[in-house]
Formats: C-alpha cells, sequence, structure tokens
C-alpha cells in the first residue's frame, strides 16, 4: 500500500473496532510524523483529530547532553548521550496526564517544544474522533484500549531519509544517523516492538503489514 491507501486502511480499521486512540512509533526516518498527518487527513472526513508528538515532552537538550546513558547488551558496555531511545529523556507523567485526561473527558492544553508564543498552544479535544500519539516515546508509554504501529525502515533507507531531513530543516549534524545511537535505540526501543499490534515495514515509500 502506498501512503494514502495505508492511512485509509488505518482509519477504517479504528472504526470498524471502534478505536479512538492511536500511537505510532519507530526508528527515525521510518515516517511515523508523515503517516500521522496522512491519517489525520483521512479520520479529518469523519470529525476532529488530536494529534500528540511525543518529541513535544523531551527533556531540554542541554540537560541531556551533560548526562551520559550507559547499558550493557550482549556483554557489552556501551555509553552515550541521552537521546529520544530513552524513557529518562521524556516528561513522561505530563504525556499520562494528557491522555488521562482525554480519557476521562476533559478537554485540556500544552505547548509544543520550543513554541512560547501564545497563539501556539495546543488544545486537546476529549470527543474528537481520533487522538494520535506519535514518537519514539510511545515504546514507553501504556499502549492499552489502542492501535499500535510500530514502523521500521532499513539502515539505508533510515540515513538517506536523516539526511535528507536534516538538510531541509537546517538542523544540526548529530540528527544524522550513527551507530551507538542505533544500539541504543535498538536496547531500548527495540525491545518493545513485539507489544505493537501492527510491524509495518516502510522501505521505498510503500507501507507493508508484516505483523
Amino acid at each position: 500500500m502506498n501512503l494514502e491507501e495505508f492511512a485509509k486502511y488505518i482509519v477504517d480499521y479504528c472504526s470498524d473496532n471502534k478505536i479512538n486512540k492511536l500511537y505510532i512509533c519507530g526508528n527515525g526516518g521510518s515516517g511515523k510524523t508523515t503517516l500521522s498527518y496522512s491519517i489525520e487527513k483521512e479520520a479529518s472526513k469523519y470529525g476532529d483529530v488530536n494529534i500528540i508528538s511525543t518529541d513535544d515532552f523531551i527533556v531540554d537538550t542541554e540537560l541531556r547532553k551533560n548526562a551520559t546513558n550507559k547499558w550493557i547488551n550482549n556483554s557489552q558496555e556501551y555509553s552515550y548521550r541521552y537521546t529520544s531511545s530513552n524513557k529518562e529523556s521524556y516528561f513522561i507523567k505530563n504525556i499520562d496526564e494528557i491522555l488521562y485526561n482525554i480519557d476521562h473527558g476533559i478537554n485540556c492544553y500544552y505547548f509544543p517544544k520550543h513554541y512560547e508564543e501564545e497563539n501556539n498552544i495546543k488544545q486537546l479535544h476529549s470527543n474528537y474522533y481520533l487522538t494520535i500519539i506519535e514518537g519514539v516515546g510511545t515504546a514507553f508509554l501504556n499502549r492499552s484500549n489502542s492501535l499500535s504501529i510500530f514502523l521500521k525502515c532499513s539502515e539505508e533507507t533510515e540515513k538517506e531519509r536523516r539526511i535528507k531531513r536534516t538538510n531541509e530543516l537546517n538542523r544540526n549534524s548529530i540528527e544524522l544517523y550513527d551507530e551507538l545511537r542505533t544500539k541504543q535505540f535498538e536496547h531500548n526501543v527495540l525491545t518493545h516492538i513485539d507489544e505493537f499490534n501492527m510491524i509495518v515495514n516502510t522501505d521505498n515509500n510503500i507501507f507493508e503489514i508484516v505483523k
């Protein structure tokens, strides 16, 4: 399926199964944000949609740069900075409180990361047709009573998409692929993959359901 076809498939699946909450996780460059907005566009034919990015709840970069994460994998010890692949890098409690409010009929607000102007505040509505929570951080959330999707792409695809995104958004080159960042993702996030309802390969811009 292409992007539009897959987005329609997911919206139809949620509708048929009376699901109003959707989690999208995956490695860098796998298409999490792109899919989220495509699903929003498709779902908006039936009602309004909330989108929550877990990236908006990441701890300040300067604080994370001054801390070192250590882990052991296959008897080998690794050390690297805290990235989005660490549960400790998120204000998880804030996300939990927002989702609790939505589940219990309470509208709420939050400021997206990097935005401080009043007109950029995000309002979330408990009665909206669908709430999408996207980002690596979804691996560390309670995803019960929902549909959860894990997107995967090859190392080559991830590198290609990271380079393109970094150049387009004029981001720091630290966003580019590196081996230790990948090993940290594999240790902290990829170990949760089987907890997701659906696993999808996104190479060649094709969405192939593998689970």
